[in-house]
């Protein structure tokens, strides 16, 4: 959901990745196979899974991501992969960080407690999550990116003809 999220923001704006990270996470929130998200940890849940959509529309300026837009062949498929993985590592850490933490907010009594609560037990799911995404964020995303710019690319010249 996240790098469909980043995609989404990388290709289409802002807007449109803030829109579906919310319709997402409104739907997840309350069909989930651990139970519904409660308030008010379902709107840090939708804030965090905002930062992607952040993400991916700023990433969409650089010059790497202008050379993939253009169809114009980037300058090393590794750097490529390397600047997505990174950025998928550090929104996920954003959104672990964020997340864990309003998950101890109203439990602990500080905020102190509630940041080491968090960040202590939900290091497992965290590294993995993390992990996870730095692969996907590397490997799949600008792949969808690049599929997804071609079908745009093979539908507009075939609605022209």
């Amino acid at each position: 959901m996240d790098a469909l999220i980043f995609v989404a923001a990388f290709l289409f704006g802002w807007a449109v990745g803030v829109g579906i990270a919310l319709s997402t996470w409104t739907v997840y929130g309350f069909i989930n196979p651990y139970g519904q998200a409660g308030f008010p940890l379902i709107i840090f849940l939708m804030i965090g899974e905002c930062f992607y959509a952040l993400g991916g529309s700023l990433l969409r300026k650089s010059s790497i991501a202008k050379q993939l837009l253009a169809d114009r062949r980037p300058s090393s498929d590794l750097q490529i992969a390397t600047i997505f993985g990174i950025a998928g590592l550090g929104l996920t850490f954003a959104y672990d960080l964020l997340t864990n933490f309003a998950t101890y907010m109203f439990l602990a009594s500080s905020f102190y407690q509630a940041l080491l609560i968090g960040i202590v037990t939900g290091a497992p799911f965290a590294l993995l999550h993390e992990a996870s995404n730095l692969l996907i964020f590397a490997l799949a995303s600008p792949a969808g990116i690049v599929a997804a710019r071609r079908v745009t690319l093979s539908h507009w010249s075939f609605s022209r003809q």
